[in-house]
């Protein structure tokens, strides 16, 4: 072999490794951008979430022949939620009423001696991933001052006017969420949703999901923009989690955000969701797990008449008395009541996007990967 071949063969390894380096990269962008696509595939594309949920409340103690009322809310079909297949397992008087939120459900029994009763309430529930709008009308209360949201307020209304200082119209919901978001911080202390107000978030800085929905309300309001805070549950994440239980003792799936009307629609934000690192994805957009009963204010007024009803036939309360979704009473202090909702998991359409995009990806790879990810072998020069 000729001395000077060695400089040859020594170009010819740096251009082999360099091409391999250069395939590498190509077949790792290659699989960073299926990744992107199939998360953009499961969380950004229209789908549709399906849930079972079945209530349950027992009644037990060692009372003999107590008298039993129990009332609860069931969420009706809305703008972003269908609810339907309810069916009902109850030994005593049912009747079920409707509102314009919610539907009601009152029962009424008899508790026998050691023998424990059970309601039990069992509906499906299916919802929608994507952004999405919906046509209705403007109520006087989604424009003035509530109780807890001070929209007249002088420092709500200072920090409105700076929020829209120098934005078009159409751009103050987001600068208004987005501030929200960012102004406040979660309390791991408060509970109780009720006694928090906007003003009261915006000077303390903390609180839970009420006072993020509240906050942004009042700015809202106080920006012309129609805005309400609705209550009701938020599901856990399927993709993490296929069945969960809830104790309303401990709620952690209770939840509050924020309808807004816009250029003649509702939309939909969560600013307490949007204070995590994807902002964006729960402002015009419902992620698939928010389940509405209403605004609070006219589900109050329903849980009041509740209320009324089961201590106008039994005096002794049961359960958490600050519950929005069911009331209970006896007339014996020696029973008491234990609500849990079992939510389980059916369809979830995020997994036919992602296969779908993940099918079109590796079609497109496969076909085109001469020119993706080909790269041609060094060739040899004869001197």
């Amino acid at each position: 072999m000729k001395c000077d071949s060695f400089p040859k063969i020594l170009s010819i390894r740096r251009e082999t490794f360099t091409r391999i380096i250069l395939y590498g990269f190509r077949v790792v962008l290659c699989l960073l951008l299926i990744f992107i696509a199939l998360m953009l595939a499961f969380f950004a594309i229209p789908a549709s979430m399906h849930y079972h949920v079945t209530e349950r409340y027992t009644i037990s103690g060692d009372a003999t022949d107590a008298s039993v009322y129990l009332s609860i809310l069931i969420p009706k079909s809305g703008p972003y939620q269908w609810v339907g297949n309810i069916n009902m397992f109850w030994d005593g008087e049912q009747q079920q009423m409707s509102f314009d939120p919610v539907d009601v459900v009152r029962l009424s029994g008899e508790k026998q001696v050691k023998e424990d009763v059970e309601a039990i309430i069992e509906y499906d529930v299916k919802l929608r991933q994507g952004g999405g709008s919906w046509e209705d009308t403007v109520e006087t209360f989604q424009i003035n001052p509530q109780m807890g949201i001070e929209s007249d307020h002088y420092l709500i209304q200072e920090r409105a006017s700076e929020l829209r200082r120098n934005l078009s119209f159409q751009s103050i919901p987001y600068r208004i969420y987005s501030f929200t978001s960012d102004h406040l911080t979660y309390s791991q202390v408060q509970e109780d949703c009720t006694s928090e107000s906007a003003l009261m978030s915006y000077e303390i800085g903390s609180c839970i999901c009420a006072g993020y929905a509240r906050l942004m309300v009042a700015l809202s309001r106080a920006s012309e923009i129609p805005a309400q805070m609705v209550v009701g549950f938020l599901y856990p994440d399927p993709f993490v989690k296929r069945d969960t239980s809830i104790n309303h003792h401990n709620p952690g799936q209770a939840h509050a955000w924020v309808e807004y009307y816009s250029f003649g629609k509702w939309k939909i934000a969560d600013p307490t969701l949007g204070s995590g690192i994807w902002k964006k994805l729960h402002f015009n957009r419902n992620d698939g797990r928010h389940v509405v009963y209403g605004e609070l204010e006219q589900l109050s007024l329903i849980n009041l008449e509740q209320k009324y009803w089961a201590l106008k036939n039994a005096n002794i309360p049961m359960g958490d008395h600050e519950c929005f979704r069911f009331v209970a009473t006896t007339n014996s202090d020696q029973i008491s009541i234990t609500p849990t909702v079992a939510i389980h998991k059916g369809w979830d359409g995020r997994w036919l996007n992602s296969i779908i995009v993940w099918a079109i990806a590796s079609y497109l790879l496969c076909k085109y990967r001469n020119r993706i990810v080909a790269v041609k072998p060094p060739q040899i020069k004869n001197s």
